[in-house]
């Protein structure tokens, strides 16, 4: 629905980190959400370059945590956490 896409905010749900940046892309692209943004973002963490995969700018708790388990149900993913910015 296009009214749950236009909504943003502050909470987000982690899909996962990884090693490189192309494994970190092809999940991302594998990410469909209901609502928010995939991202791909760096993280550097003891001298060495993480990337998490996000959806971001979800409204509230409670859709994160519809997106984290619609996610969890459509790619069979273990249980996904949500967070706020």
């Amino acid at each position: 629905s296009t009214v749950a896409t236009s909504r943003t905010g502050p909470w987000f749900v982690n899909f996962g980190t990884y090693a490189t940046r192309s494994m970190a892309d092809t999940w991302a692209s594998r990410v469909r959400p209901g609502a928010g943004q995939v991202i791909v973002a760096p993280n550097e963490k003891d001298g060495r370059t993480l990337y998490r995969v996000r959806v971001v700018g979800l409204a509230d708790r409670e859709q994160a945590q519809q997106v984290a388990r619609s996610l969890e149900a459509d790619l069979r993913v273990a249980e996904l956490w949500v967070g706020r910015e």
